[in-house]
């Protein structure tokens, strides 16, 4: 038995190469409101959490070397550099919510890249990236603490569109996540109400056809060439903060986040089967490091309400990048007044070119938007 060099090798040992589940059934590529029908009707996946400190920590200790102080959580400003140092009465921070609730599946019921199949149209559509999102926090200290409450993320199919000629559709997903408290889901959702506090966020996918090899060779030769034309910010940052992600930093995220898609792991996967030059950066570890620098921009009195975001270009190992943020103003106009800011945010990748903008905005504690549903 040939020995597998790479995990890719590995998963092409271990399990099919579509994804595990009655979604990857074949159809007509004219039949794309067949598809969305079918989408929109999976049934809404339910993970429980606890909100033990271990996760946030961990992250931490993953960004310690990659970013300064001032844009670590509170707790480890504070001089909380062990688990057993944060206190129960810690807030999770805000953004943290991303290495929680880890999909709960095995591996034999990943798809072929190692993504969940609730999110995968199946079929031709085999190659997934993260096309951008949004983040609504509930300004409410009480909601998320690190107190070993039991915390759960309802998450389902909100969208689904088809952009492209024929033969070069690609299907967007847009993923609907809702994490609140356990006395809230069961007062909230159980009942069929909406969710009454917590975080609401959106995540944007896109799927692509799968390549041929000699595809995935001419799409490799194209990345090694880098972009051919570079779209820079229009504004300069108030701040930024300059990182080279390494195979660790993507290696950690990957293993708090229990991701296991292979753009992020094998470089060989990358290269052979997807014709990237090398592994990817985190499509969520773009937007925990914007939240980052935004929070500690913030006043004590002042916390994120919403980000919206929009991924432009792949970021990838080993190559620097720049995470920018400039202010845009109070919500009156003014400079100095008004309860709400407005942030521009973005990243920029090594040659700074734009890989992924955004917009914020920050409340003072006690403030709160109307929630849209």
């Amino acid at each position: 038995m040939k020995v597998p060099r790479s995990l890719w090798q590995l998963h092409k040992l271990q399990r099919p190469r579509h994804c595990p589940s009655v979604w990857s059934r074949s159809y007509s590529t004219n039949d794309f409101s067949s598809l969305r029908a079918s989408m929109l009707a999976r049934p809404a996946q339910i993970s429980w959490d606890v909100m033990s400190p271990t996760n946030s920590s961990l992250l931490n200790i993953a960004l310690a070397d990659f970013i300064p102080e001032s844009c670590q959580a509170p707790a480890w400003r504070a001089g909380a550099r062990g688990i057993d140092a944060v206190g129960p009465d810690t807030g999770l921070p805000q953004g943290h919510h991303l290495v929680y609730f880890p999909l709960q599946k095995r591996a034999s019921e990943l798809c072929h890249d190692g993504t969940d199949p609730l999110h995968s149209p199946g079929g031709v559509f085999e190659r997934r990236m993260w096309a951008g999102g949004s983040v609504e926090f509930a300004n409410d200290d009480a909601a998320f603490r690190l107190d070993a409450r039991t915390v759960v993320c309802r998450e389902r199919v909100e969208d689904v569109t088809v952009k492209g000629a024929e033969g070069q559709e690609k299907v967007f997903v847009t993923v609907l996540r809702e994490y609140m408290t356990k006395e809230d889901y069961e007062s909230t959702c159980l009942r069929d109400l909406p969710m009454a506090r917590g975080i609401r966020e959106r995540r944007g996918l896109v799927f692509m056809r799968g390549v041929s090899k000699e595809q995935a060779r001419e799409n490799l030769a194209m990345s090694a060439k880098g972009r051919g034309k570079i779209v820079k910010a229009p504004n300069a940052p108030d701040i930024s903060i300059s990182l080279t992600p390494t195979p660790t930093l993507l290696f950690h995220y990957s293993a708090l986040t229990f991701n296991a898609h292979l753009i992020h792991l094998d470089p060989e996967f990358c290269r052979e089967v997807e014709g990237h030059r090398n592994l990817l950066f985190h499509g969520p570890l773009s937007l925990t490091l914007m939240l980052s620098l935004l929070r500690s921009q913030l006043n004590p009195d002042e916390k994120i309400h919403k980000i919206d975001y929009r991924n432009l270009a792949p970021l990838y190992v080993n190559e620097p990048l720049r995470v920018c943020l400039r202010e845009m103003g109070r919500e009156d106009g003014s400079a100095d007044k008004g309860n709400t800011r407005r942030w521009e945010v973005w990243v920029e990748n090594q040659d700074g070119g734009l890989s992924v903008r955004g917009t914020a905005m920050s409340l003072r504690s006690g403030e709160q938007e109307v929630r849209g549903e």
